[in-house]
């Protein structure tokens, strides 16, 4: 069960958080009652403008990050992968850290992460799950389909993770001065009244609002307790 937006203000200021997904998104209008009011929003037809920059190759930013991504990868010594896509208002990219299959079925480990587009925000994450690929028939004919697994979320550096999580994040604050990497506690906490502009729940997190859904709140998710501290990141929000 995922909480509602909460952080103990005499000590950690987490606005930053809250102001950002407020400038962006008009809470307390729901998109599927009323779309018309929800995207005429001057933050959400900001944030179409920076989204759709992005796809048509005009924001120099992305030709940025997909070169430091590059060298990312080959300063660590793992193969990359851009996961940037549609309207999620982030870039992300992730480590192949493990891969073993075939190609019906394999398990996998990466090191996930993401640099958000509406403020100084980051996150990073690792993951292990297994993937089966299969075919349904849809309307008389064979489409290619995958279900995905997911055994294990790794949210601070542990384990076979560490190393990695630490060099990823090393590199995105030399890259990304005055970023702040997002505890998963906190970016996993729901604001009421918040919808997001390319997705369909009705609850969305502070994680969906500022990067993607990779870590939405579905029973996927939800049903994987999360290995690390919770907390990571928290000292760089103190007052």
């Amino acid at each position: 069960m995922n909480e509602n937006f909460f952080f103990n203000y005499k000590e950690y200021d987490f606005w930053p958080l809250y102001d950002a997904i407020k400038k962006y998104y008009p809470i307390g209008i729901k998109k599927n009652q009323h779309f018309d009011i929800y995207r005429q929003y001057h933050g959400i037809q900001e944030l179409e403008k920076i989204i759709l920059k992005r796809l048509e190759g005009i924001n120099s930013g992305y030709g940025s990050w997909k070169s430091f991504v590059k060298k990312l990868g080959d300063e660590i010594g793992k193969h990359t992968h851009g996961s940037t896509f549609g309207f999620a208002p982030s870039y992300s990219a992730y480590l192949s850290l493990e891969s073993e299959g075939n190609d019906d079925k394999w398990n996998c480990k990466e090191l996930c992460f993401s640099v958000s587009h509406l403020g100084k925000f980051y996150q990073v994450y690792g993951i292990e799950k297994s993937v089966r690929s299969s075919v349904i028939i849809y309307d008389g004919e064979e489409v290619p389909y995958q279900t995905i697994n997911v055994k294990k979320i790794v949210v601070s550096p542990l384990g076979e993770f560490k190393s990695y999580f630490e060099k990823v994040e090393n590199y995105i604050n030399d890259e990304y001065k005055g970023y702040r990497i997002v505890p998963f506690e906190i970016g996993q906490t729901i604001i009421d009244g918040l919808q997001i502009l390319h997705l369909d729940n009705e609850k969305c997190s502070i994680n969906m609002a500022l990067f993607n859904d990779f870590l939405g709140l579905g029973e996927q998710v939800e049903e994987v307790e999360p290995e690390g501290d919770l907390f990571y990141g928290m000292e760089n929000w103190k007052k």
